[in-house]
């Protein structure tokens, strides 16, 4: 079934990604999605023997991530790009560090089921801007982030995808709650003084 739609667009931010632990932020709504596109590079390499293709091996390569939101805070702007917010002005650097993030959203689809997304570890690329003048019809310019997106450390994992209806998945209302493979303990209680 084809996709319409495009909703509940989330990020979290990747803490720690070793073989033994996998830890994330809290997960925060980015508002408005628009647009998310997902473009994998992969790498293949071609070997012709006898006069013909002998083997063909393939490897992925860099993920390129694309969304589109109607608005982006500066606040989330700097939690994204790793820039600084003093005073309320946005200070971008050459020398800022973006974090890794996860990134999650879920997709209509023609048969009115959800596609539900989560992509695992990527990082932003400074944002593009684009203004132009009002004229007599109005033209919405909308921020518009990219991302370069990985394998975890953790696990070579970069991208959990679930459809809703289908037997085997149940985690539609606790899709957003977590970062799938997160091994950090949710929910300990607090010591009592």
């Amino acid at each position: 079934m084809a996709q319409i739609g495009l909703r509940e667009l989330h990020f979290a931010t990747l803490e720690e990604d070793t073989k033994e632990n996998l830890t994330y932020g809290e997960i925060e709504k980015l508002a408005g999605a628009i647009n998310a596109t997902i473009n994998p590079t992969v790498n293949t390499q071609e070997l012709y023997a006898d006069d013909q293709l002998w083997e063909s091996v393939s490897a992925l390569g860099k993920i390129d991530v694309e969304i589109e939101t109607a608005e982006l805070p500066l606040t989330l702007r700097a939690k994204l790009t790793g820039s600084k917010l003093e005073n309320g002005v946005l200070i971008e650097k050459a020398s800022d560090s973006p974090p890794h993030i996860a990134l999650g959203f879920k997709s209509q689809k023609s048969g009115g089921k959800y596609r539900y997304i989560w992509l695992l570890k990527g990082v932003a690329e400074p944002m593009a801007e684009d203004y132009s003048t009002k004229r007599d019809n109005v033209e919405h310019k909308t921020p518009q982030l990219r991302f370069v997106f990985m394998p975890r450390a953790h696990d070579g994992e970069w991208k959990h995808t679930a459809d809703e209806g289908t037997p085997e998945f149940t985690g539609e209302e606790t899709w957003f709650d977590s970062v799938p493979g997160d091994t950090s303990e949710e929910g300990e209680e607090e010591p009592d003084e």
